[in-house]
């Protein structure tokens, strides 16, 4: 890579913004508010947001992540969210608060990092990833969407570093990389190692002292120290350490290994090429939309082709954080390779090839960016109108948008009291939130072959002794969601099943949707 130009940000790194810059900014940040708004309003069903949304409930009423209930994932989002709902009650529109503060939060950030080192098409990285984030992770509650936030967050404050050398950028910068760890331990842990090594680059070329590494060191740690500190204080500290790194490396992989860029067709190509109307007009805005996609499934390579005949001791500053930086948030998700995680790990590395295509001032360069910008801004006009088309529902927790209503949520608002216990198996974690009910277990999953025998035992147990009255069963899981979703997971044998057998035998049906059941507990004994 070369040292390339740069924009009136980098020339003059130490002048003031003018007005005029910060009116971009302001108009930026009207154009994807507008944007964003109406996709705030939406409810995907079918997604991880109920888990993580059911957790921040809990620390909200004051239980403790991991000591009272189990996931697999980091505090950070639950904590964070949780601090919403102290703020705007326990509604859906506090988690749509903090998802649009997340979001535009991200695409804020981007706008800024582009303008570092791209002199046009800076609006573009944005854009794309607004429009591909758009699928089964987002508009959603996600540990992804709020680790890029605090990981965009720590690269801007090393580039402001760059500018003004200030040590407390540099503290504010391990912070942040402590907090992104949190949300996402592989990519706050990778994130830190990548500042690290870039520092010593700088040093190396004498663009910083060796004293510079440990600023950054000690904010990070002084985050890490404070959150063990906090579940040693309550009890919690090896649960957390079992569940994020121990149990992840035990069964995470078993369920989670997919093919390379898994999604793209299923769960986009087919879903527009096979919309209804004139076959090829779908068809060709299906090869309009999936652009934007393969671009982020081909960065890797892409990235690797232009940048083959730079050198690495010629490039800026800017260009090697970004480098490091976001290779660092790549090999983050990639633990499960299916593009929504590919999505999710490529916002520095769409900046990277941005920049790389618009310095090489080529026609066929300038051509592919060109596309790349129709493509992106197709995509998320279409993902705009989309939403538009939901409709309102309301719940116990306020007015959400929804593409189709769903009778099982309207039957437990009918039977089931707020506050009440029920349980649902084996997964879909949202309607306790929607119903305003509890579920009286430690698992909001619960996938044989993923949790053991001896957690399912431990859930039965739990219904027993508190006689829950209504389970909402998927029967269905195991056959349709478990091959779509994790399709290296081998399905029960059936001298393995254990919740299936107590269920048929202790609850009746009180209705059926398609392969959910709404079961009722037969002969409820009073609870002590």
């Amino acid at each position: 890579m070369t040292v390339t130009a740069v924009s009136p940000e980098i020339k003059a790194p130490n002048q003031q913004a003018s007005p005029r810059q910060y009116l971009r900014y302001l108009i930026f940040m009207l154009c994807v508010s507008f944007y964003l708004l109406p996709l705030m309003r939406v409810l995907r069903q079918g997604t991880d947001e109920g888990l993580l949304i059911d957790g921040a409930v809990r620390v909200f009423r004051g239980q403790v992540f991991p000591r009272d209930f189990f996931e697999v994932v980091g505090p950070g989002t639950f904590y964070w969210l949780a601090i919403f709902f102290k703020l705007f009650g326990v509604t859906f529109l506090a988690t749509r608060i903090c998802l649009f503060v997340s979001s535009l939060g991200t695409a804020l950030l981007l706008y800024f990092l582009t303008r570092r080192v791209c002199r046009t098409y800076q609006s573009l990285p944005s854009v794309l990833v607004l429009g591909t984030y758009f699928g089964a992770l987002w508009p959603t509650i996600s540990h992804h969407v709020d680790s890029n936030f605090f990981a965009l967050l720590t690269v801007a404050c090393m580039v402001l570093w760059q500018d003004r050398r200030k040590n407390s950028l540099l503290i504010v910068g391990g912070v942040l990389a402590g907090a992104t760890t949190c949300f996402l331990q592989p990519k706050g842990l990778l994130l830190l190692v990548a500042l690290l090594l870039w520092l010593w680059i700088q040093r190396q070329r004498r663009y910083a002292s060796i004293s510079a590494l440990y600023p950054v060191m000690g904010g990070y740690c002084s985050v890490i120290g404070i959150v063990m500190a906090y579940f040693w204080s309550q009890g919690a500290l090896w649960d957390l350490i079992y569940l994020n790194f121990l149990w992840p490396f035990q069964h995470y992989g078993a369920v989670n290994v997919v093919p390379y860029a898994r999604g793209i067709v299923f769960t986009y190509w087919n879903c527009w090429a096979t919309a209804r109307g004139a076959l090829h007009w779908p068809t060709a805005m299906a090869a309009v939309l999936i652009i934007p996609f393969l671009f982020v499934a081909a960065l890797p390579a892409l990235l690797l082709l232009l940048g083959v005949r730079h050198k690495w001791n010629t490039v800026s500053p800017e260009i090697a954080l970004y480098s490091l930086c976001g290779a660092a948030l790549w090999l983050s998700e990639v633990h499960r390779k299916d593009i929504f995680h590919l999505v999710f790990g490529s916002p520095l590395l769409i900046i990277l090839c941005i920049h790389l295509l618009v310095e090489r001032r080529e026609k066929i360069a300038d051509f592919t960016l060109q596309i790349l910008a129709i493509s992106a801004a197709c995509l998320a006009g279409f993902n705009f109108f989309l939403v538009l088309t939901a409709h309102p529902v309301i719940t116990r927790v306020g007015s959400v948008a929804v593409f189709k209503t769903d009778p099982v949520l309207a039957l437990l608002e009918k039977k089931v009291l707020p506050g009440e216990e029920i349980f649902v198996y084996p997964y879909a974690p949202m309607y306790y939130f929607l119903s305003a009910t509890t579920n009286p277990t430690r698992y909001s999953l619960l996938m044989y072959n993923y949790n053991t025998a001896t957690e399912f035992r431990e859930t039965v147990k739990l219904l027993e002794r508190h006689q829950v009255r209504y389970v909402v069963w998927d029967t269905g899981y195991y056959a349709s969601t478990l091959k779509t979703f994790f399709p290296s997971a081998k399905p029960p044998r059936p001298d393995e099943l254990i919740m299936e057998p107590y269920l048929e035998s202790h609850y009746s049906l009180v209705k059926a949707e398609g392969d959910i059941r709404v079961m009722e507990r037969k002969n409820r004994a009073p609870v002590d």
